[in-house]
């Protein structure tokens, strides 16, 4: 069996925060599967108004790419529900749950009580969602405040931590501040923003589509693969221990990830489009990493 956050776990596959792990039943049926564990999706300490605006989704046959847009009260759960959540499941199952959570700064008095809240309900590991942060590195002192973050999780908080890489965040700049500052654990790749553009077959051009806003749209697919192998070498390297997943789109994916240095492989994609064919996925967890 494999050890990772300190948990023995029955497969080296993981449901990363999406769609698919925003509710108990979710959850409990990938266990039921096999999954090893599940990264909750996100959550941050807020109150959520009204939200009359839905999430929408674009694909794009020929190139792979997926586009989905969602306002941020409709993808991030609260505090209060991912913690409802960790309370009904910690009693009824073993698995793997990491929850996920983001702030709207650096400041480690905006992490601290709600990382301390989510341990206390029995999480064995938090993810450290910076996606919703925006392009952080371009920040004054970036690498100080992420530094003294991280300090600071470590020092208070005593199940493992694990920060979520994304494209803003380049590797051969995080990857040795990460291990620099105590961190054992990585999670990878987040999806990209992007607006959504629609070919105009009357003008040839492209142009931003109305049916997605473009300041809430992610980009995601088949494509991100190579950029994740790229951070899963660089991780690999630094003896980071990866939770790797972006662009897993088949059996053949998970295997080049477990080849390139990842310990566990995280699917999104996947597992909410096809949310009973998890033991494809499962099977090459299993060859990749135990034979």
């Amino acid at each position: 069996m494999l050890n990772f956050m300190e948990k023995k776990l029955k497969s080296p596959l993981i449901a990363s925060s999406c769609i698919a792990t925003e509710n108990t039943d979710n959850i409990l049926r990938l266990a039921e599967q096999g999954i090893g564990g599940a990264i909750l999706k996100s959550c941050a300490d807020y109150t959520r108004e009204e939200c009359t605006v839905g999430r929408n989704f674009a694909f794009e046959k020929s190139t792979g790419y997926t586009y989905a847009s969602s306002p941020f009260s409709r993808e991030i759960m609260t505090l209060g529900e991912c913690t409802a959540m960790l309370r009904d499941l910690r009693p009824v199952t073993d698995m793997l749950l990491i929850p996920s959570f983001t702030a709207e700064s650096l400041n480690p008095e905006t992490w601290l009580p709600a990382c301390a809240a989510l341990e206390s309900l029995g999480a064995d590991g938090i993810q450290l969602d910076f996606f919703y942060m925006g392009c952080l590195i371009g920040q004054d002192g970036f690498g100080k405040k992420l530094a003294a973050l991280l300090s600071e999780l470590l020092c208070s908080i005593r199940v493992p931590i694990m920060p979520k890489l994304n494209v803003n965040l380049p590797k051969d700049f995080i990857m040795p501040l990460l291990k620099k500052s105590g961190v054992e654990y990585v999670s990878l790749l987040d999806s990209v923003r992007s607006p959504y553009l629609e070919y105009d077959a009357s003008s040839d051009s492209y142009n931003i589509s109305g049916r997605l806003a473009p300041q809430s749209t992610s980009c995601f697919g088949s494509w991100q693969l190579p950029l994740t192998l790229g951070y899963t070498y660089t991780a690999a390297d630094y003896g980071l221990r990866i939770c790797a997943g972006g662009g897993v789109t088949s059996a053949g994916d998970v295997k080049k990830l477990i080849a390139a240095g990842a310990e566990t492989v995280q699917s999104a994609s996947f597992l909410t489009k096809y949310p009973y064919r998890a033991k494809e996925l499962l099977a090459a967890c299993i060859e990749g990493k135990f034979h």
